[in-house]
C-alpha cells in the first residue's frame, strides 16, 4: 500500500474516499480512531492508503477533482468558532430549544432543522425509555430528546465520521455523557456485525429517522459529500432503513419517523407487517397549503388499525412559526396539540 495523502481535514478525507469508491479504487484509511483516544476532534492526521498498482490512477483522479475537493473542504472564508481551533472552519455552533441545547454543525453539510425537533417531540416526555436515533448526524434529535426527559437512555448511529465526531462532542458539552452515545457505522451492515458496535436488537422501545428523502437520481448532485448523503439514499434505500429499524426495535416498541409526503406509498409498502397501529400527521408549510411532510408512528408487531392525525401547520401568513410549533421548538416542557399524546 502507498499513502495517497495525510489529512486531519475529514471532510476532505470523506469527499476523497467517495471519489474512490466512485472510480472502483481500493483504500484503507488508516489512523482514525486515533483522534477519538486522544479526546480531540481532527488534530492527528489520518492516511489514506492505496495499492500501489493504483497509485498513479488515484493521483490523476484527484488532481482533476481538485475544485470540487477544495469546495468540500470548506475553504471558502467562514469566521471559525470562537475557542475551538481544532473544528474546521466548515462548522457552526447553534443554539435548539431555546438556547437549551448548543450544537456543532457542518455548515455546507446536512443541517438538522424543524425536522429534527419534531421527530424528536413525539417521544414522551416521562418514563425509562430506551431510544434509538438511526443517521444521528450532529446528534441534534438525540440530544433533544434526551434534554426533554431526564430518563431516556438515547444512543445513536451514524456513518459520516465527521458528523459522528461532531455529535459525540455536542454530547459532551450538553452533558449528557451519562445517557447518550454516539456509534460510527453503517445501519445497512448486517445486523451481527451493527452488534459488535454495542447496539442491541430488539431492545429498544423507540427507533428514530429522520433518512435521507430523496433516492438517485431525484435531486441533483452535489459537490460536498456530507450533503449528498444525507439527501440521497445512496445505500440500501428506506426499506434498509426500516430493516434496521425493525431488528433493533424491541417488541410493542415504538417506530418513528418523518419523510416526505409523497413517499407515504413507500413506507406503508415497507412497514406492513413490521410495524402496526399507524398513525400519520401531515405537515403543512402553511394552513390551505398541501403537506410536504408526514410524521408516521407504529407498534412492531401491532396489527391495529391506521389513524389519520389532526394535520399539524407550521407557519402562518407572515411566515413565522405558529405559537403550538413555536412552543416546540423552543420548550423542553410538554407541549400540546397534534404531538402531545400521539398514542392516546
Amino acid at each position: 500500500m502507498k499513502e495517497l495523502v495525510s489529512s486531519n481535514d475529514v471532510v476532505f478525507l470523506s469527499f476523497t474516499q467517495d471519489l474512490l469508491k466512485q472510480e472502483g479504487i481500493e483504500f484503507v484509511l488508516l489512523d482514525k480512531n486515533m483522534s477519538l483516544m486522544e479526546g480531540s476532534i481532527g488534530i492527528l492526521p489520518r492516511r489514506l492508503m492505496v495499492s500501489e498498482a493504483c497509485y498513479e490512477e488515484a493521483q490523476a483522479l484527484m488532481k482533476s477533482s481538485l475544485a470540487e475537493i477544495e469546495i468540500a473542504s470548506g475553504n471558502e472564508k467562514s469566521a471559525p468558532i470562537q475557542d475551538q481551533p481544532e473544528f474546521s472552519e466548515d462548522v457552526t455552533d447553534d443554539e435548539f430549544l431555546g438556547g437549551a441545547l448548543k450544537i456543532y454543525q457542518s455548515k455546507s453539510g446536512f443541517r438538522s432543522g424543524i425536522d429534527a425537533i419534531l421527530l424528536a417531540a413525539s417521544v414522551p416526555r416521562d418514563g425509562k425509555l430506551h431510544v434509538l436515533e438511526a443517521g444521528a448526524g450532529a446528534g441534534v434529535v438525540s440530544l433533544t430528546v434526551a434534554k426533554r426527559n431526564s430518563q431516556a437512555m438515547v444512543e445513536g448511529i451514524e456513518i459520516e465520521e465527521f458528523n459522528s465526531e461532531l455529535a459525540r462532542e455536542n454530547v459532551s458539552r450538553n452533558d449528557l455523557s451519562s445517557r447518550v452515545q454516539m456509534h460510527l457505522g453503517d445501519l445497512c451492515e448486517p445486523i451481527t456485525k451493527l452488534e459488535i458496535l454495542g447496539l442491541q436488537r430488539n431492545s429498544f422501545d423507540y427507533v428514530l429517522a429522520n433518512p435521507p428523502f430523496y433516492t438517485e437520481g431525484e435531486t441533483r448532485s452535489s459537490s460536498n459529500p456530507l450533503r449528498l448523503r444525507a439527501r440521497r439514499a445512496l445505500q440500501g434505500g428506506l426499506e434498509e432503513w426500516i430493516r434496521f429499524m425493525t431488528a433493533m426495535a424491541a417488541p410493542k416498541g415504538v417506530f418513528s419517523m418523518i419523510h416526505r409526503a409523497e413517499r407515504l406509498d413507500d413506507l406503508f409498502k415497507h412497514l406492513q407487517g413490521r410495524f402496526g397501529a399507524l398513525r400519520v400527521l401531515p405537515i403543512y408549510p402553511k394552513e390551505n397549503s398541501p403537506a410536504n411532510r408526514v410524521l408516521v408512528q407504529g407498534v412492531k408487531g401491532s396489527r391495529a388499525p391506521m389513524k389519520i392525525l389532526p394535520g399539524l401547520v407550521l407557519h402562518g401568513d407572515d411566515g413565522t412559526y405558529v405559537p403550538e410549533v413555536k412552543a416546540i421548538c423552543e420548550r423542553i416542557e410538554d407541549v400540546s396539540g397534534p404531538l402531545a399524546g400521539l398514542f392516546d
